[in-house]
């Protein structure tokens, strides 16, 4: 620790390599790979989810619709600026703003290595940013990708004003913190985990000043949220419906996607990884191994997988790969920070390392990014192609009905189960009020009858289990919402497409393997009358 400035001495590994040394080569080409994937993704994701449909949608309708995504204004306000600019006019479009955004995590890791150690990423970058999952999910047209790069920046902000104290560094590290939630709520919980790393740090050299400089940032980050207390709490009743029991079980499954690329194996490369931070950082608090650097990353690392946990459970969604996102780049980061640039003979040992690392993730990283977000976008053309206009067609997820609705070219009438009135977002509310009528199903079984005696086709998209057994209407009381439509109510159009469908033709099985699941269905074709027996 200098004593007249209060900063702390940077570890001898710190120390700026020159800008032609191997080091610096192998970080340029990991970022070329890198742009190249995100390039090759963007020719192979297909069309747009339901999610990535609602997030366009909230960002066309301007300023009054983006308080009602389920994310705060910062990304939803770029893409609408993306839009008033005439640039997302097409998929295509959109896919790029989604690129750019997924970059934006690569860009954040030069960013902070410069601000930690004034060198290139190594760790980062072949670890994280190459990471074919991170690629696939933080491209997409959600907040994930962008809201990864902000916790990234917010944690290398905070090592900076530990390091560098001053007005300048503190604005650096506040405004990261506030641009870190803005993007994500659950960003909240890993700014708490970098605030507790970096006054654990203060604490240890008796630093108070600076620790409350590090409180009053994270403060002032929390304090941006309020305009958002009604928002959070609409979200939280109409939402009410896709909660479910939170499993830390499935929660650990779906950060082991992430972690576990491009083997299975790299679970245990990162576990032993930040265990190393973990150890380093008890043999730190000895005066004779002191490192800081391992401490905050440490404190941050176990604060923010708790405090993001708790997040999740509170929050009570049916967790995702994609949730853990920003967890993943803050680990990052944190390993950038801690861990050794080695020298001589190991410093070479390193290189090869992540040279294989990289090269083996390219090989994986092509089958991963051939997977398409949806088909439902080439079940809406199919069946537009097809159909005739006294037609009718059903797509038996209401929430599908977003995706089939944006690509749906054709006269004739459609509708979800249950029926809904709008299909631009995701409407709980109309949801809930169709899963209250019993009696929400006559009018669609009605317009199947009137088809199919009619001479006229039912174009069902959803698989059709002739074997179901349940004619009961269904009422909606509590618990998981997909149990209850994607049994009982379906189960209904089952039965009656049994009973009186005379020929029911599979047009797309919907068992595509470079479609994700999330979103992949199959095409019937239900023709002719037949009489109850």
């Amino acid at each position: 620790m200098n004593k007249m400035t209060g900063t702390m001495k940077p570890i001898s590994d710190t120390s700026s390599a020159p800008r032609r040394s191997p080091e610096w080569f192998l970080a340029v080409a990991l970022t070329a790979a890198i742009v190249l994937l995100h390039g090759y993704f963007l020719t192979r994701a297909g069309g747009l989810w339901r999610d990535e449909i609602n997030s366009v949608s909230i960002a066309r309708g301007g300023w009054s619709q983006i308080g009602q995504d389920s994310f705060p204004f910062l990304f939803p306000t770029l893409l609408h600026v993306w839009i008033a600019l005439g640039l997302g006019g097409t998929d295509f479009g959109l896919r790029i703003f989604g690129a750019l955004a997924g970059l934006s995590l690569t860009a954040a890791f030069w960013l902070v290595a410069w601000w930690l150690r004034r060198l290139p990423p190594l760790w980062s970058l072949v670890l994280a940013a190459l990471n074919a999952w991170v690629i696939y999910y933080d491209t997409s047209l959600r907040a994930y990708g962008l809201g990864s790069a902000m916790i990234a920046l917010c944690g290398g902000a905070a090592w900076n004003f530990l390091e560098r104290p001053g007005r300048k560094s503190w604005v650096l590290f506040a405004l990261t913190a506030i641009l870190s939630v803005q993007t994500l709520y659950q960003n909240t919980a890993l700014v708490a985990a970098i605030c507790a790393g970096a006054c654990a740090v203060c604490v240890r050299q008796k630093k108070i000043k600076l620790g409350v400089g590090i409180f009053l940032g994270g403060l002032v980050a929390a304090i941006s949220l309020l305009p958002y207390a009604h928002s959070i709490w609409g979200i939280t009743r109409s939402s009410v419906l896709v909660r479910t029991d939170f499993n830390y079980r499935n929660a650990i499954t779906d950060l082991g996607t992430l972690l576990a690329f491009p083997l299975a194996q790299f679970f245990w490369v990162w576990s032993a990884l930040v265990g190393w931070v973990v150890l380093r950082a008890v043999v730190g608090l000895f005066p004779k191994w002191l490192d800081d650097r391992a401490i905050f990353s440490a404190v941050t690392l176990v604060v923010g997988f708790f405090t993001f946990m708790i997040f999740l459970r509170a929050a009570n969604f049916f967790v995702q790969p994609w949730y853990f996102l920003p967890l993943l780049a803050l680990a990052a980061v944190s390993l950038e920070n801690s861990l050794p640039r080695l020298a001589g003979k190991f410093r070479s040992l390193l290189w090869g390392g992540v040279l294989a690392t990289a090269l083996v993730s390219g090989c994986f990283a092509v089958r991963v990014l051939d997977y398409r977000f949806t088909n439902l976008d080439t079940l809406a053309k199919k069946v537009s192609a097809a159909a005739q206009e006294k037609d009718f067609a059903i797509v038996k997820r209401w929430t599908f009905g977003i995706t089939f609705d944006r690509y749906f070219d054709h006269a004739c009438n459609w509708t979800t189960i249950p029926p809904v009135a709008d299909h631009t977002l995701h409407r709980y509310d109309q949801f809930a009020a169709a899963m209250k009528n019993s009696n929400c199903m006559v009018p669609v079984l009605a317009k199947v009858a009137v088809a199919l005696r009619s001479g006229n086709a039912v174009w069902i998209v959803g698989n059709v289990d002739l074997s179901a057994n349940t004619n009961s209407p269904t009422t909606f009381t509590s618990g998981n919402w997909s149990d209850q439509t994607g049994y009982e109510f379906n189960n209904q159009l089952n039965n009656y497409l049994s009973e009186h469908g005379r020929e029911i033709q599979c047009i797309a099985a919907g068992t595509n393997d470079d479609v994700n699941f999330n979103e992949r269905t199959a095409l019937f074709k239900v023709s002719g009358w037949k009489e109850s027996p």
